[in-house]
């Protein structure tokens, strides 16, 4: 999907999501009225529960109030609303292009092929608003458990859930077993170890580089 294609879709959701809170069609809301959609909102775009937790918020009510600033309205028009979204849309990044993301993202498609029949009939939720119903599966959400960086002459730094942080050689030995225990099998898991083992006996083998 290009650029306008996508903006033009986000810009449909945002109208969806105002229609459906606009029960009685005026046009306007006031802030009682999102309290029936808040957490649907929050369940099909968790970029929403994010910037809540981010800017310590309590809820979607307080994204419009934070937006507006001293000149607080108690009626919101569509127009204030897509600013609102727009602003928690722009503070959200892509996640990063690592290993733990793909194997997270794998495992919830995985989950979701595997629960394809059950969740046709019995669907998990959140609702649909562009339509009637709700959605299959609930949206992919990145946890984040941390990274590790090797610097070199048995040195790690790492960062924890929890803003721990830790460089040295006890890093290093927790990024070993971290390393190793994420291999697809006890073979590998086998070989990975023993050649770490002929490495600190033996040295680094750089003939063949």
């Amino acid at each position: 999907m290009k650029g306008p294609e996508l903006l033009l879709c986000y810009q449909e959701d945002i109208m969806a999501i105002f229609s459906k809170a606009d029960k009685n069609q005026s046009g306007t809301l006031t802030l009682a009225d999102f309290n029936d959609v808040i957490k649907d909102i929050c369940e099909r775009y968790p970029q929403v529960e994010i910037y809540l937790k981010k800017k310590q918020l309590k809820n979607f009510v307080d994204i419009l109030k934070n937006y507006q600033g001293n000149d607080q309205k108690e009626i919101i028009d569509i127009e204030l609303f897509k600013a609102a979204l727009s602003e928690v849309d722009a503070q959200m990044k892509s996640l990063p292009a690592t290993a733990q993301v793909a194997a997270q993202q794998g495992a919830y498609l995985a989950n979701c092929f595997n629960h394809m029949e059950e969740c046709e009939k019995n669907p998990e939720v959140p609702l649909r608003f562009r339509e009637s119903g709700h959605h299959r599966f609930r949206p992919f959400r990145y946890k984040h458990l941390g990274q590790f960086a090797p610097l070199g002459g048995e040195q790690t730094a790492a960062q924890l859930p929890g803003d721990w942080v830790s460089i040295g050689q006890s890093t290093q030995w927790l990024w070993y077993s971290v390393y190793a225990s994420k291999q697809v099998s006890w073979r590998t898991r086998a070989l990975v170890v023993s050649d770490w083992g002929r490495r600190f006996i033996f040295g680094r083998d750089s003939s063949r580089i």
